[in-house]
Order: C-alpha cells, then structure tokens, then sequence
C-alpha cells in the first residue's frame, strides 16, 4: 500500500480530474493505495496483509477491503487472531479517514472492537468501512467484519481519527 497517493491528492497526479464523479475518483484513489505495493518487498506491517480492494461509495462513505488470512496470523486456538482483526479494522478505517483528509497524516485516537464470532484461518473476510460524521478535525467511523464463507458478522467497530 502507498499511503503517499493521499499527500497527491491536492497537488499532485491524484488530483480530481474535471467531470470526473466523487464516485470514480474515490475508487481511482483507494484502489491506487491499495495496489500499489502488490507483489513487491514488505517495507511496513501494513504490507504484511495485502488487502484487495472490493468497491466503496462515495455517496455511503464507505469502503470494503478483503483479506485472506495466513498461516501466522493465528491464535493458539487455530484461528485467526484478534489483533489481526483488529488491525484490518484499523487499516480499512485508516484508509477511508485518509480519503477525506487528503492526506497520509491521520491518527487512530479511539478503536473500540466487539468480537462476535471467531473466523476459520481458511476463510477470508471483508472489512466494511463506514464514515459515520467527518467533522473538520474529527472523524467518526464504524466498521462491520464479515465472515466471507458464511456471511456472519463476527466482529464490530466503532472509532475516532483526527
């Protein structure tokens, strides 16, 4: 991922283009955050997970990642991790806040995680981010993680980003 395409956002190549819908630009954006580091090295603990980018709307202000565990990202018990969860969480949410700051530079100032259900390591999941209220300085955001096998809500996420 390259955080750096939301710095280019007021200035740069990323800049909105004329007749170009908030929708589309939206998706041009996240989707070049996301894609860009693909197969290459690892540089940050956010390259380790290697989310891919499945739609967002400009008009819900929101956005959905998947993510297929691995084999390290498990618990003792054999599933997949809670702090793993909650790192995705983090990063979707992350990733959407930057979206509307037009910028790298966002901070995580509360993370609130409710587990409902563990998810099998075989299965992959989907965050689902949502932007409850974008003040000028804070941001409000909510997030759903579903259980892509079984279509189960097995945890929910509610945050504050400045």
């Amino acid at each position: 991922m390259d955080y750096g395409i939301y710095n280019q956002m007021e200035d740069g190549s990323f800049r909105q283009q004329a007749g170009e819908t908030e929708q589309a630009y939206m998706e041009r954006v996240i989707r070049a955050v996301v894609e860009a580091r693909r197969n290459k090295e690892i540089e940050s603990f956010n390259d380790m997970f290697a989310p891919e980018f499945c739609g967002c709307s400009a008009e819900d202000g929101s956005l959905r990642l998947r993510y297929r565990p691995q084999s390290w990202q498990k618990n003792p018990n054999g599933v997949l991790h809670g702090g793993i969860i909650t790192a995705t969480i983090d990063m979707t949410l992350g990733m959407l806040t930057r979206y509307y700051v037009r910028s790298s530079k966002s901070l995580t100032v509360q993370l609130n995680v409710s587990f409902m259900r563990e998810i099998p390591l075989e299965h992959s999941y989907y965050v689902l981010a949502k932007a409850d209220k974008t003040g000028r300085r804070v941001k409000f955001l909510s997030a759903e993680i579903t259980d892509e096998l079984t279509g189960k809500i097995a945890a929910k996420a509610t945050s504050m980003f400045m």
